[in-house]
C-alpha cells in the first residue's frame, strides 16, 4: 500500500522525481501549473521559499520511500491542477479574492470533490486551505474563516460526505490572496478518521463560531501491512471547544498536550503508533518573535527530523491563536 508524504527542501526547489506535487510557500504571486506531470503550486508569502515535495511512501515495504506504480497522468480541469499514479492522487485550486468567500468556496469544493470521484479516487485522507487575511472581516463584517468555512461545509453537504467521512485538515492565514486548497486521496483505501478525547469534535462546534461549523477530523490513519500512519490536522491550545491560554508559552503547554491526548488514543487503537515518531512537521506562529520559543519547544516534545519541520509565520484560524502544529507521525 503506497500514500503521499512530505519532503521539505528550503531555499531552493531540488528535483523529487517521484513526486506528484511541489507547493512552493513564499513569492509575492500565486500560482497552479502542471509541468511534467506534477502539480506545482505557489503560495505567496516570505523569502527564502520553502518546497514541500508529495512524495510516494510504501506502507507494506522496505524502504519507506518509493514510487508508486501505474502510469503518471495529470492536467488541469476546471481550474483544479491534479496528478495521479497508481492508487495515489493529489489535486488543488485557488479561489481569486473577493468579497464574501461561501459561495465561490463551495462551488469549488464541490468540482475538487467530483475531479476526484470521476478520476476514480474518492477517499480523501489529507486536505489543507490556507486563507489570505483569514481573522479579517468580509464586506458583510463576518470573519473570512467562518465565511470559508460556510461555503466548506454547503459543498460537504452537498456532495453526501457524512461527519465521520471528514478527513484531516488545516486551516492557515496567508500573507495576501484568496483561498489555496489542495488534497491527497487513494483509489482504493478509506482512511480512519480520529478525535481527539481533549477536544470536542470542530464539526459540532456551538454557533458562537459561526453559521457552519468547521468541517475536518482531528486526525487520519492510514495502516498497511508494515507501517501505519497518522495525519495530524492542525493543531492549536484548544480544550473542549475554547481557546486556552494568553502566552505563547501557555499555549505551547496546552498543544502539547492536546497532540499527546490524540497520540495515546489513536496508540490504543493502532498498536504500531504506540511506537512511532513525527516524520515531520509544519509549525505555525503568528508573532515572528516567539519563532525560537515555539520551534525549541515543539522539538524537545516531539522527535523529528530538523529539517522535515519548517516554521512559518502565518495567522491562524481564531485571532486569539498564536501557534498551530500539524503533521505526519509514523509508526
Amino acid at each position: 500500500m503506497m500514500v503521499l508524504l512530505p519532503v521539505y527542501h528550503f531555499g531552493q526547489e531540488k528535483a523529487e522525481t517521484s513526486s506528484l506535487a511541489t507547493l512552493c510557500y513564499g513569492g509575492s504571486r500565486a500560482d497552479l501549473e502542471v509541468r511534467n506531470g506534477r502539480v506545482c503550486m505557489t503560495l505567496p508569502g516570505p523569502m527564502p521559499a520553502v518546497y514541500e515535495h508529495w512524495c510516494p511512501a510504501s506502507l507494506s515495504e522496505m524502504p519507506l520511500r518509493g514510487n508508486a506504480s501505474g502510469e503518471r497522468r495529470a492536467g488541469i480541469e476546471g481550474g483544479i491542477g491534479w496528478s495521479s499514479e497508481g492508487d495515489l492522487f493529489f489535486a488543488a485550486f485557488w479561489v481569486q479574492d473577493q468579497p464574501e468567500l461561501c459561495d465561490a468556496v463551495q462551488s469549488h469544493y464541490e468540482r475538487l470533490i467530483t475531479l476526484a470521484r470521476t478520476k476514480g479516487f474518492g477517499h480523501i485522507y489529507r486536505m489543507w486551505n490556507y486563507l489570505g487575511a483569514i481573522n479579517r472581516d468580509n464586506v458583510r463584517g463576518e470573519e473570512r474563516y467562518r465565511d470559508f468555512c460556510s461555503g466548506r461545509s454547503q459543498a460537504f453537504e452537498a456532495m453526501n460526505v457524512g461527519l465521520d467521512e471528514l478527513p484531516a485538515a488545516t486551516g492557515i492565514g496567508l500573507s495576501s490572496g484568496g483561498v489555496a486548497v489542495f488534497l491527497i486521496a487513494h483509489r482504493q483505501v478509506s482512511g480512519v478518521n480520529l478525535e481527539n478525547p481533549s477536544q470536542l469534535p470542530a464539526y459540532h462546534y456551538p454557533p458562537r463560531y459561526g453559521r457552519r461549523s468547521p468541517s475536518f477530523a482531528r486526525a487520519t490513519v492510514m495502516e498497511g501491512a508494515e507501517r501505519t500512519v497518522l495525519y495530524l490536522s492542525g493543531t492549536a491550545s484548544i480544550r473542549g471547544h475554547e481557546s486556552i491560554g494568553q502566552t505563547v508559552e501557555e499555549q505551547l503547554s496546552v498543544t502539547i498536550e492536546t497532540i499527546n491526548s490524540l497520540l495515546d488514543a489513536a496508540g490504543k487503537r493502532f498498536s504500531r503508533l504506540g511506537n512511532g515518531r513525527f516524520e515531520s512537521m509544519k509549525l505555525y506562529v503568528r508573532h515572528a518573535e516567539d519563532a525560537s520559543t515555539v520551534r525549541t519547544a515543539i522539538a524537545q516534545a516531539f522527535p523529528c527530523p530538523p529539517d522535515q519541520a519548517p516554521l512559518f509565520i502565518a495567522d491562524i484560524c481564531r485571532a486569539e491563536l498564536l501557534l498551530e502544529v500539524e503533521g505526519v507521525f509514523v509508526g
